[in-house]
């Protein structure tokens, strides 16, 4: 492999894995929280998810809403987010000379987010759409039937996307 490995230990218990690709023209990054679904409470369904969401919408640093979307848009990247019942992960990458910016702003999720109330209804209903397009989906109801035949006090059974009324 012709890129460079290299994985640290930060002070604060961090573990992380640095890439260096000397042809590449991209820089990408990705943080993984171990917070999923599985830690939401069943009086608060989807809650992880609906956190995910809030992370992008701005940070004490970096206020504005769309921000780090425009930055990243506007200089040849992208990013993403999901949650799974034991973690979520967030991910991005954006042209290599625009890299530093881009990961000072992506850090601040974790540093200092927002979670703003003009934010919060848009990404309740953003959430909820979500949970709306997967109801037609073959997977989710395939998982939906596996879940009924699950133990119902088992974490595994709840109800992970989350809605406007579980929110």
């Amino acid at each position: 492999d012709w890129r460079d490995f290299r994985a640290l230990r930060l002070s604060n218990g961090v573990t992380i894995c640095l890439v260096h690709d000397p042809q590449a023209k991209t820089t990408a990054a990705g943080a993984t929280i171990a917070a999923g679904a599985a830690y939401d409470p069943r009086s608060l369904s989807g809650l992880a998810h609906f956190c995910e969401h809030m992370c992008f919408l701005g940070s004490k640093k970096y206020p504005g809403e769309n921000d780090y979307k425009s930055y990243l848009a506007a200089h040849g990247g992208r990013s993403n987010a999901s949650t799974s019942m034991h973690m979520t992960t967030y991910k991005f990458e954006v042209l290599a000379p625009h890299a530093e910016k881009a990961l000072d702003m992506f850090l601040q999720f974790f540093v200092a987010p927002l979670f703003t109330e003009s934010g919060t209804g848009r990404e309740v209903n953003a959430v909820d759409s979500e949970n709306s397009k997967n109801l037609t989906a073959d997977g989710r109801r395939r998982l939906q039937i596996f879940k009924a035949l699950c133990d119902p006090d088992h974490y595994y059974t709840k109800f992970s996307t989350g809605n406007a009324k579980t929110i």
